[in-house]
C-alpha cells in the first residue's frame, strides 16, 4: 500500500484494517506536482477493495470516487508502479472497472454492468468464390441389344441393332475452389456469446448499423471482451495496396524456350543489395529470397521461413520469382530484353485485411450455347388438303467474358508478412458460325463461341514491399503470310512460282507482377504509392524553325 509519512501503520490502523494485513513503504517524500507518475511500492493482503482504491489515491493529483457497489477483498504486491498502472493491475485481475476525467478516478463494480463497445465496420454480408477447373468430355453410349453390338446416335451396328443412345457427360480432371464468407457482425455475436453467456442477466446486444455493442457482464468478463474486441479492430483495420501488372511478353529468337529469369541475377549483379531467388514452382514448394542476387537460374531453392512463397496446388509448372524492389521500372527493362512487353493491364486497388479485391475489365457478348424443340406444329387445311409447319427451335444464349480477371485476397499479420490468394485469368472469346441443316428450314448459321483462357490460382507469402512474379504461362502461335505477284501468285498449280508463303511461328508469355505494401496505421500512404508506378516519359521539345 502506498503511504506518504511515518505514520502509515497508524493511518491503516484507523481505517479499520488489521495490521497483518499490510506491508508498507514509505516514501521519503511528500507528493510533488508531478505526483501522478511518482512511483511507489504497495503490498497487501485481503484488503478491502474500497479502502484500497481510496488509500492509493490519497496524496495524489487524483480525487477518486468509488461506486458504493464496490465490494470484495484484494491482495497483491507491486513495486515502483503509479496511481494508474496500479488501478490497471487490479482491473486486470480483479475485474474493477475505472474510468479517468481530468483529474477525477471513477472506480466501479465488479459485479455485473452494463459496458457499451464502438466497431467501425459496414454491415452486411460479403461472400465470394474463386473457382479454377480442368474438365474433359467423354461420350456414353447406351443402345438396345436386339442383337449383335449396337451403336450410338442413329444405330449402325455389326448384327443389325435397332439403334442406341448417346449422351456427352463432362468429368472434372482438376479443380480448386477458393470460398469466403465476411458475415463480421454475425461471426463477432456467436463470439461474444461464447464469451459472456446468457446466465445471471448477462446479454449482448448488437447494432450494426450504428457499430455499437452493448454487453451486460460481470467486471472480469467485461475486461475479457474489451481484449477481444480490441484485437479484432486492430486486425480489421489493416490495409494493403496492391499494385499489379499483367503483361504479355513476345518472345524473341533468343528465348523461345521461355523468358531467362536467371538472367535477371545478372542484371541487378548484387550491387543494388536485391534479392532474388528463382525456380520451378511445384506443388508445395517454397521460393525463398536470398541474401546476394543469383546469376544462374539453375540454383536449387532452400525452403525458408521469413519472405517464403508458397505454392497452391494449381501452381504446377510454373515459375515463381521473389526479390525485393521498390518499383517494376528494373523488371520491366529485363523483360524488354526478352522481347516485345505488352502491358495488358496496370491496376492498383487498396483492400482491407482478408477482403477479396476484384478487378475485371473486357466485354460479354451473347453466344448461342443451346436449342430446343417444343416439337408442336401449326397445322393448317384448305380446298386440295392439311399441310404441317415445322416448329421453330428456341434458341438459348449465354454471355461470355473476353477480358481480363485478377481476384486477390490479403491476409496481413502483425509483422508485416502478407499472405495472398492470387487468381488471374485471361480469356480470348473467339467467334466461329456453324452451319446446321434443319430441314425444312432450311440452314441455319449459328454464332458459336471458342475461348482461350490462361489462369492460375495460388497462395503465396510475400513481406510488406516485394514482389511476387508468375510467369511460365505460354501460348504458341502459327501464322501463314502470303505475299507475291497480284493475280499470278492466285493461280492454280503455277501460283507458287509468283509468290510465296512464310510462316511465322509467335511465342508469348504471360506475366503477372503483384507488389503489396501494407498501408501504416497511422494512414499515411508510403512515398511509392503516391507517385506513379512508371515514370512518365519525357516531354517531346519542339524547336522553333
Amino acid at each position: 500500500m502506498k503511504f506518504w509519512g511515518p505514520l502509515s501503520l497508524a493511518l491503516a490502523l484507523g481505517v479499520g484494517v488489521s495490521p497483518g494485513a499490510w506491508a508498507t513503504t514509505a516514501l521519503s517524500a511528500a507528493p510533488t506536482a508531478n505526483a501522478k507518475l511518482e512511483r511507489f511500492d504497495i503490498a497487501l493482503v485481503d484488503a478491502p477493495a474500497a479502502q484500497v482504491f481510496l488509500q492509493i489515491a490519497q496524496g495524489s493529483p487524483y480525487q477518486l470516487l468509488v461506486a458504493p457497489e464496490v465490494t470484495g477483498r484484494i491482495s497483491l504486491n507491486l513495486k515502483q508502479t503509479t496511481v494508474l498502472e496500479a488501478l490497471e493491475a487490479i482491473k486486470e485481475l480483479y475485474g474493477y472497472d475505472y474510468k479517468v476525467l481530468t483529474d477525477k478516478v471513477y472506480v466501479y463494480s465488479n459485479a455485473i454492468q452494463t459496458r457499451i463497445f464502438r466497431i467501425n465496420y459496414l454491415p452486411g454480408r460479403r461472400q465470394g468464390e474463386s473457382d479454377t477447373r480442368v474438365s474433359t468430355s467423354a461420350l456414353a453410349v447406351a443402345g438396345a441389344t436386339s442383337g449383335g453390338n449396337s451403336g450410338g446416335g442413329s444405330g449402325g451396328s455389326n448384327g443389325g441393332g435397332a439403334g442406341g443412345s448417346s449422351a456427352l457427360k463432362s468429368f472434372e480432371s482438376a479443380q480448386v475452389r477458393t470460398t469466403s464468407d465476411a458475415n463480421f457482425w454475425s461471426e463477432v455475436r456467436e463470439s461474444l456469446a461464447l464469451l459472456v453467456g446468457s446466465s445471471g442477466g448477462r446479454s449482448v446486444v448488437l447494432n450494426p448499423s450504428a457499430g455499437v455493442i452493448v454487453v451486460r457482464a460481470p467486471g472480469p468478463e467485461l475486461v475479457q471482451v474489451e481484449q477481444y474486441l480490441q484485437a479484432i479492430q486492430v486486425s480489421i483495420e489493416r490495409q494493403v495496396m496492391l499494385e499489379a501488372k499483367i503483361l504479355e511478353v513476345s518472345l524473341s529468337d533468343d528465348a523461345k524456350t521461355g523468358i531467362n529469369w536467371g538472367a535477371f541475377g545478372q542484371l541487378l549483379g548484387g550491387a543494388r543489395g536485391g534479392q532474388l531467388a528463382i525456380g520451378v514452382g511445384q506443388p508445395g514448394a517454397v521460393i525463398s529470397p536470398t541474401g546476394t542476387a543469383l546469376t544462374d537460374g539453375a540454383n536449387v531453392i532452400t525452403p525458408g521461413a521469413g519472405g517464403a512463397i508458397n505454392l497452391g496446388a494449381m501452381g504446377r509448372g510454373f515459375y515463381g520469382l521473389a526479390f525485393q524492389a521498390t518499383n517494376f521500372a528494373a523488371l520491366l527493362n529485363f523483360l524488354e530484353s526478352q522481347g516485345d512487353v505488352h502491358v495488358l493491364s496496370s491496376p492498383r486497388i487498396a483492400t482491407l485485411n482478408n477482403q477479396k479485391a476484384l478487378l475485371k475489365v473486357g466485354s460479354d457478348e451473347l453466344y448461342v450455347t443451346g436449342i430446343s424443340n417444343s416439337n408442336t406444329n401449326n397445322s393448317s387445311s384448305n380446298n386440295t388438303g392439311s399441310s404441317t409447319s415445322p416448329a421453330v427451335p428456341t434458341l438459348q444464349f449465354t454471355p461470355f467474358f473476353s477480358g481480363i480477371v485478377l481476384d486477390v485476397t490479403p491476409q496481413i499479420d502483425a509483422q508485416g508478412q502478407v499472405m495472398l490468394h492470387v487468381h488471374p485469368s485471361i480469356s480470348l472469346v473467339n467467334e466461329r458460325e456453324k452451319i446446321l441443316n434443319l430441314g425444312l428450314l432450311g440452314n441455319f448459321r449459328l454464332p458459336l463461341a471458342t475461348s482461350s483462357i490462361n489462369e492460375t490460382d495460388s497462395i503465396v507469402r510475400v513481406a510488406d514491399g516485394q514482389i511476387v512474379a508468375i510467369g511460365g504461362l505460354m501460348t504458341q502461335e502459327l501464322r501463314g503470310d502470303r505475299t507475291g505477284l497480284p493475280v499470278l501468285s492466285n493461280l492454280p498449280v503455277v501460283g507458287n512460282l509468283f509468290g510465296q508463303t512464310q510462316r511465322v511461328n509467335r511465342k508469348r508469355e504471360l506475366v503477372i507482377l503483384i507488389k503489396p505494401t501494407v498501408i501504416p496505421a497511422d494512414g499515411r500512404w508510403p512515398a511509392e504509392l503516391s507517385a506513379p508506378a512508371l515514370p512518365a516519359p519525357p516531354t517531346p521539345q519542339r524547336t522553333a524553325p
